[in-house]
């Protein structure tokens, strides 16, 4: 009976040790798991903010010729022009919608006609449209609002604001 015992023991001694193996190896798995998602999100949240400022970037290069388009039509008079570039623009990828603000802040041109002729302050931000230089800023539904002023020979002839929905990277 003694060898009996004794197989029992070490046949106990062995189930614990399994058992305990199993709860080790979950816990290293749930640690492992925990790490790589942290890593995921690091990952993606980087990878958001490059897309973002090569976004930003993009948006400002492309920005400038298109005021020198709408500033050679401005003036000229030329809103119908104007207003043909919007709705090409507008149909880019990603493109929500373009306003031009004549230097009154009476709203020219838009691609949301149900703003044309609104006064521009009543629709965005006021130092939205004292801008001197192309600024994007993101709005709070995460678009990216590009406004640039238009600039005559001698005063500043309007403002060109786009609202932009950059791509969102989703894992």
């Amino acid at each position: 009976m003694e060898k009996s015992k004794w197989s029992l023991y070490v046949m106990g001694v062995l189930g614990v040790l399994v058992i305990a193996m199993f709860f080790w190896k979950v816990i290293a798995v749930q640690n492992v798991e925990k790490k790589m998602a942290e890593e995921r999100k690091s990952i993606t949240e980087k990878s958001q903010q490059l897309l973002t400022d090569n976004t930003r970037g993009f948006l400002r290069l492309t920005t400038v010729p298109l005021v020198w388009a709408v500033r050679k039509e401005m003036i000229q008079g030329n809103y119908d022009q104007i207003n043909e570039y919007a709705k090409s623009y507008v149909k880019e990828r990603n493109m929500q919608q373009i306003v031009l603000v004549k230097a009154d802040g009476t709203i020219a041109v838009a691609t949301d006609k149900k703003i044309e002729g609104a006064q521009a302050k009543d629709v965005f931000p006021p130092q939205l449209l004292e801008q001197n230089d192309v600024s994007i800023t993101e709005v709070n539904n995460g678009n990216l609002q590009v406004a640039a002023p238009i600039m005559g020979l001698n005063a500043k002839l309007g403002t060109l604001i786009l609202i932009y929905k950059p791509e969102r990277i989703i894992f």
